[in-house]
């Protein structure tokens, strides 16, 4: 018996134990799920709350400060000294005024290139010399520099400048502490093809939470004086907000910065410099280079699950190949020959364009829309219905490239090994889900349910034309 009430003790024991590690295993697979659920909702609240930060305006604030802080020191002042500042504050309403012209310029950009040239074009008002570098992986790449040529050097040269970890310390400090850096500058104006500098400045630029390029300007021994350090910070601050909101931003330029600097003439003036008309400040002309960027976009929660995104993606992909194309060079784009592939919507081949190359290339069919042959001049609809309909197909395309071509600049590495394994989704599903998601909410439905220029533009620029290297 007593070998008997044994067996049962050790059978009692291993169904106890047994059940306490089952119950011990649902409960570590709920906690799990509970840290996954609060996680996502604490990442889809952050999100949220950082796109609220970067469409606030931030000048109007940093003006009234500045105002309210020369105020105050004015009020300290013994009273000869007081006397005094108004002359100083009439020298420092001049500099805003420079400074809010320069915002003024850099605002009307209609693309990112328009605005960082005239960010660059801008910083001469506060420097001899300025050059954007660009920011790829942990090298730093010139994109395009002026003043160069007119103070010893050749603003070409700027963009052969390569600079990897190491060899300019100053960039070092950038990438590894984010912040802006003052010093002479000789040791990047020399390898940049000038000499001469007295004083120099790098400013981080930051788009969507991470830096991505950095502005260098300096100034030489006659413009010893002319550097303004304060300025260019705020220029920059300010071009990366524009950047960074350029996909959402509708009223442009903004009604804040549309006043005229011109000041009222005061009663004191004289009838001869009253009528004397303000003169307008000059507007440099912008010429875009070769080869821009595409910096980036605004930030957007997505709420697209990995499959939900494969479904879309593979519901809308076309039964055919996709033509290759040149890689997105952001000042233009060469057209595709097209032909329609949507039944409901009779559409004629548009007459062949040359490539960029200048060779011949393979027709092949894509998605890109094409208005019908009937709506024209003349047509049932007319030549106004035509316009608009093909307008809004062009601002999708458009829109779809400059996501895509967003994706490929910062995820090179990715991209070139993704091509390879022939899985591109899912190396840059994140990135790819969130421009999706911007991409849906941009453009009207009608629009979607017609073409799918977001999924062809993933195919020509990131999957070099091969629609297979997705991975979808």
């Amino acid at each position: 018996m007593a070998v008997r009430g044994d067996e049962v003790a050790s059978s009692i024991e291993a169904h106890v134990r047994e059940a306490i590690e089952r119950m011990v295993g649902e409960i570590r697979s709920s906690v799990d799920d509970v840290r996954v659920t609060v996680d996502s909702q604490l990442k889809a609240a952050l999100q949220s709350v950082q796109a609220d930060v970067n469409s606030i305006t931030f000048l109007p604030h940093i003006t009234k400060s500045i105002a309210e802080l020369e105020q105050n020191l004015i009020a300290d002042m013994p009273a000869p000294v007081a006397a005094a500042a108004p002359a100083a504050a009439a020298s420092g309403g001049a500099n805003a005024s420079i400074l809010k012209r320069a915002v003024q310029a850099v605002e009307r950009g209609k693309t990112q290139v328009d605005i960082l040239n005239a960010l660059l074009e801008q910083c001469l008002e506060f420097g001899s010399r300025a050059a954007l570098l660009i920011l790829k992986g942990e090298t730093f790449s010139g994109w395009k520099g002026v003043g160069f040529s007119a103070h010893g050097g050749n603003d070409e040269i700027v963009k052969r400048f390569n600079a990897a970890p190491g060899l300019i310390p100053e960039l070092d400090r950038v990438l590894r502490d984010e912040t802006v850096v003052v010093w002479d500058g000789n040791n990047l104006s020399t390898r940049l093809g000038v000499a001469g500098a007295t004083s120099a400045i790098l400013v981080p630029m930051v788009i969507k939470d991470k830096v991505a390029a950095a502005v260098f300007v300096d100034a030489t021994v006659e413009d010893a004086a002319k550097l303004d350090a304060a300025s260019i910070q705020l220029l920059v601050f300010t071009t990366g907000l524009l950047v960074d909101t350029l996909a959402i931003r509708k009223k442009v330029p903004s009604p804040s910065l549309s006043g005229d600097d011109a000041a009222a003439p005061s009663q004191s003036a004289t009838p001869a410099q009253a009528a004397a008309p303000a003169a307008a400040p000059p507007v440099p002309a912008v010429e875009p280079p070769p080869a821009p960027p595409e910096l980036a976009e605004a930030n957007a929660t997505v709420s697209m699950t990995s499959q939900q995104m494969r479904e879309v993606m593979q519901s809308q992909r076309p039964t055919f190949n996709m033509p290759s194309a040149d890689e997105f060079s952001g000042a233009s784009s060469v057209p595709q020959s097209a032909k329609a592939t949507t039944p409901s919507i009779p559409a004629t081949p548009p007459p062949a364009t040359p490539t960029l190359g200048g060779g011949e290339r393979e027709d092949r069919p894509s998605t890109q829309y094409v208005p019908p042959s009937g709506v024209g001049r003349g047509g049932a609809l007319g030549g106004s219905a035509q316009n608009e309909e093909a307008k809004r197909h062009d601002e999708a395309r458009r829109f779809a490239r400059l996501l895509v071509s967003e994706i490929k600049l910062y995820n090179e590495p990715k991209v070139d090994a993704g091509r390879k394994n022939r899985d591109l989704y899912e190396r840059l599903k994140e990135d790819i889900d969130r421009s999706r998601q911007m991409y849906d909410e941009r453009i009207p439905e009608d629009v979607r349910k017609t073409s799918n220029y977001f999924y062809d533009e993933l195919v020509r620029i990131l999957a070099d034309g091969d629609a297979q290297a997705l991975g979808l």
